[in-house]
């Protein structure tokens, strides 16, 4: 944000640049965004600077952030520690998300001209190998001679006390004094945070000639490139200390500066914004729409932005959920969604719209056309889901706004129904209350959500004490990846065959933890860590005795972890508070039994991968897996499988596992893997100058890290123990193999022989039928108790009733049954669910709640109460007797923590 203007005598700007909001500024030049980009890389690249690719949107190594939302973020550890940087002078275009979490853009989206959800940040970077002037010095070059923007519309801000900054733009770049303007800390000093690197920065400006504002007024200029030294280091008592590598971090938005090239006033009317909204534009041909021109142009920019956003995180492997980022990306695709249905469009939105996306960006961002399948596959299936969550939340919604047109307040019981119920995001319940005049009691359903988050918050300590021991390990392995540590890996060199491996090797770094444990990387390590989804090796590592009074000691090894660069592997052993000195010998050896388990299902994962390719087709994409030594678990796009699907990948992995072809590995450059029809996952980074490939001739070829069998052999029998859904166009399979695969159905078989004996049946191909008969009878038996039980429940009375009111004072009646003689402490649940139903349907204008030992039940007719949902007020009643239960809106049923019989011991 730019400081409050104070000039004087501002040269007066040419008669055609003064024109208002409404008029067309002058074009500066056609450049697009594509063109802009590229000569950004390139200008820099000519610098002297190395250009990276774009990091990922999920920072692989920062738990502190939802989202990648800088340029600077993937370069974090080099500011804290430049001498570690790969590279001194690297520019990039990074890929940012500013939804969720502090950064959240989301609320402003298609509102205001400068918001996002995702955008791109061109920026270059300094670890010591230039200053100020030379950053400046570039920065305006490229602006006057690549942008051509001219000057006289160019501003600059620098820090107050930076005298330096405002002579080297006075002096060398000669710019008018009169474009320079002071500013203080809080608009030209930047930090990390309250402690580490910082300092001051200086940004230019430009005059977007907006006549409704003076020349000095703030509102009329838009920053859009950032240049921050950070030459200080800020301890925790604010004292600043000079850095002895001072580092540069600058940042520019490419759609601002887009539509700063392109004259526009608005991002979204930038080129390649306004090639998806062309797309909006058709799947909105011969509809009609309710919204005004204004909300409908803002609803267009809703999707391209929400598009843009969506399909970039779903290509990093994220998918819908109700937690982390996967929340986030559900909010964002169903808020496109409904903003695509109320501009008329009744189909598909996101997935209708993906080629103009690739259109857009294929060609800066190729994996988007590599990905394209599987990522319109979620979007189309989130999109399906979210239909049928939309109308039913619709649906109660438009009975709450007639119910109680006078109040125009959605109450917080019924926000967090749709939320907990239905799954209807808050922030799309206060949209369409905004759209209806109405608004939402956030902090009502914000109280009512912390209540129910404590209720179902498992125990804290444990899980602090874990994430302090995680904490422990993460900085001291970024404190030896600083320093250089690094080892060679021979594990691949062990054979999953062999019954015994071991490795001489000797501690290279060691650290005692707080809970006694040590951290140590010894040389060589044949210690796999967790990688591609394989879970890591166990094992021993032995101390050898430093003389002849002390005996060797053979410590656990706990788990082993890569460091984030993956130059070595940390093993977290058992050491009882024993220190390992740094030279020591040591022994590692390696749990077989558990590296064979893990290479046989690593192994019958690829071999599923390709089979359930062959079975549904080549948009089948791995979304994730889990290798254990005794199963494995994979997620993969499609849609459900029938059990004749089922059978037939398993058939095609035994089949493959018999042939007993060789797992071949080899080690090549990514491109020529991809040459040679290598799968990746999306979710993994690859170093595009060494790949592991791993291969089954005529099978499968995918790059993996993993350990492999020699052949495919050892997969037989293979077994699939399950397959479910886990979220939107996304499926889970859980399946055995090898030796855990025979131990599997040999299990499944003294399963079968155990029922067949109860059953009375001797041969197993009866058993289906004797099951049948079982289950005919009980059925019979079933419908005779339930006649019994409705004749119970109209006949039941209440020892004891109470009058009172929940929710919006709602009339209310409590009936407490004489306790049932079989179970006078817990109660008939399903009798006292019968009465309360009985009630509901011949007394409608009084929702009641019966009760019998701990048995609890409320219920509430529909036509009588429209808005209210049985469950809301269960949750409310029982935070006061207490107890648990839920339900749907007419019905809920719990248990009380004490049984009750009789009013006195209700606490009301």
């Amino acid at each position: 944000m730019l400081c409050v203007w104070n000039w004087r005598g501002v040269s007066a700007i040419p008669r055609h640049l003064r024109m208002g909001l409404g008029a067309r500024i002058r074009t500066v030049s056609n450049m697009r965004a594509s063109e802009i980009r590229k000569r950004y890389a390139e200008y820099f690249e000519r610098n002297g600077h190395t250009r990276l690719a774009s990091a990922d949107i999920v920072p692989q190594n920062d738990p502190t952030l939802l989202f990648t939302n800088a340029g600077m973020v993937p370069f974090k550890q080099y500011f804290l520690r430049p001498d570690t940087a790969p590279y001194k002078m690297i520019t990039t275009a990074q890929k940012c998300v500013r939804a969720g979490g502090k950064h959240n853009d989301l609320d402003q989206v298609g509102y205001t001209p400068r918001h996002h959800t995702f955008f791109e940040m061109l920026g270059n970077f300094s670890f010591g190998a230039y200053d100020k002037q030379e950053v400046i010095r570039m920065a305006w070059r490229f602006v006057r001679e690549e942008l051509q923007l001219p000057t006289n519309r160019l501003r600059v801000t620098v820090l107050d006390s930076d005298h330096e900054t405002y002579e080297i733009w006075r002096d060398q770049i000669k710019l008018d004094p009169q474009q320079i303007v002071r500013c203080g800390e809080d608009d030209n000093f930047w930090s990390m945070g309250n402690e580490g690197p910082c300092g001051p920065c200086t940004e230019i400006f430009w005059d977007t000639c907006d006549t409704r504002y003076a020349a000095d007024d703030e509102r009329r200029w838009l920053e859009f490139w950032n240049l921050v030294f950070m030459q200080f280091h800020r301890s925790s008592d604010g004292t600043l200390t000079p850095l002895s590598t001072p580092c540069v971090d600058t940042g520019m938005g490419l759609e601002r500066i887009a539509s700063i090239v392109q004259g526009k006033t608005n991002n979204f009317d930038t080129d390649e914004f306004q090639i998806i909204i062309r797309g909006v534009n058709q799947l909105q041909r011969n509809t009609q729409t309710s919204v005004d021109a204004q909300t409908e142009v803002a609803y267009k920019r809703i999707v391209a932005d929400h598009l843009r956003a969506s399909a970039f995180l779903v290509s990093e492997g994220v998918n819908p959920s109700n937690t982390g980022r996967g929340y986030v990306l559900r909010r964002i695709i169903r808020r496109a969604v409904r903003a695509g249905r109320l501009l008329g469009i009744d189909g598909p939105v996101l997935p209708a719209l993906y080629a103009s996306l690739e259109a857009a960006m294929g060609s800066a961002y190729p994996e988007l056309t590599e990905r394209r399948d599987s990522v319109i596959a979620v979007l189309q299936a989130e999109e399906s889901a979210f239909a049928k969550t939309l109308d039913k939340g619709m649906s109660l919604l438009t009975r709450i706004f007639h119910s109680d047109a006078a109040a125009k307040i959605v109450s917080a019981q019924d926000t967090f129904a749709l939320y907990d119920t239905h799954g209807f995001p808050v922030d799309l319940t206060q949209i369409i209350a905004r759209d209806h005049g109405w608004t939402v009691d956030v902090d009502g359903f914000n109280t009512i959500q912390a209540k129910s988050r404590e209720r179902n918050r498992a125990s804290w300590k444990s899980g602090a004490t874990r994430t302090q021991i995680s904490d422990e390990i993460s900085s001291k392995m970024a404190e030896w990846q600083a320093d250089g540590v690094s080892t060679r890996f021979c594990g691949y060199e062990i054979d999953p065959e062999q019954t015994l491996a071991e490795q001489h090797s000797r501690v290279v770094a060691s650290s005692v933890l707080s809970n006694g444990d040590a951290l140590i990387v010894v040389e060589p390590c044949p210690f796999y860590a967790r990688g591609g989804g394989q879970e890591p090796d166990a094992g021993t590592v032995t101390v050898s005795a430093v003389d002849c009074t002390e005996a060797p000691r053979t410590l656990d090894v706990k788990h082993a972890v890569a460091l984030p660069n993956g130059r070595a592997t940390a093993l977290c052993v058992d050491a009882q508070h024993a220190e390992l000195r740094v030279g020591q010998p040591v022994v590692a050896a390696i749990d077989m039994q558990r590296r064979r388990g893990c290479a046989v299902h690593h192994t019958a994962t690829h071999l599923l991968h390709a089979a359930l390719r062959q079975v549904m087709g080549d948009t089948v994409t791995q979304a994730g897996s889990l290798v254990r030594p005794d199963s494995l678990r994979f997620d993969f796009t499609s849609i459900a499988l029938s059990d004749v699907q089922l059978r037939e990948v398993e058939r095609l992995v035994n089949r493959f596992a018999l042939a007993s072809t060789p797992v071949n590995v080899t080690h090549t450059t990514l491109e020529a893997a991809k040459e040679q029809g290598a799968m990746a996952l999306f979710t993994e980074k690859y170093q595009a100058e060494n790949v592991r490939m791993v291969n089954v001739p005529s099978v499968s070829v995918e790059l993996c890290s993993g350990t492999h069998l020699r052949t495919t052999r050892g997969v037989f029998p293979f077994q699939i123990t399950s397959e479910s859904s886990v979220g939107a166009g996304t499926r889970r399979i859980d399946a055995v193999a090898g030796v855990a695969a025979s131990e599997w159905l040999q299990q499944q078989l003294e399963y079968a022989q155990n029922a067949a004996h109860m059953l009375n049946t001797k041969k197993l191909s009866k058993l289906g039928d004797a099951v049948q008969r079982l289950s005919d009878s009980n059925k019979a038996l079933r419908s005779d108790a339930s006649q019994w039980l409705r004749v119970a429940a109209v006949n039941a009375q209440a020892v004891a009733t109470h009058a009172t009111t929940l929710g919006a004072n709602i009339s209310t009646v409590i009936h407490i049954l004489a306790p049932e003689p079989s179970a006078p402490h817990t109660g008939n649940a399903r009798l006292v669910a019968e009465r309360a139903c009985h009630l509901r349907d011949t007394q409608s204008q009084t929702v009641h709640v019966v009760i019998q030992g701990t048995a609890i039940a409320l219920a509430v007719n529909p036509a009588c109460f429209p808005t209210v949902q049985a469950g809301t007020l269960l949750r409310e009643l029982l935070s006061k007797l207490p107890g648990k239960g839920g339900g749907q809106g007419v019905l809920a049923q719990g248990r009380l923590k004490s049984a009750v019989t009789g009013i006195h011991m209700l606490p009301l």
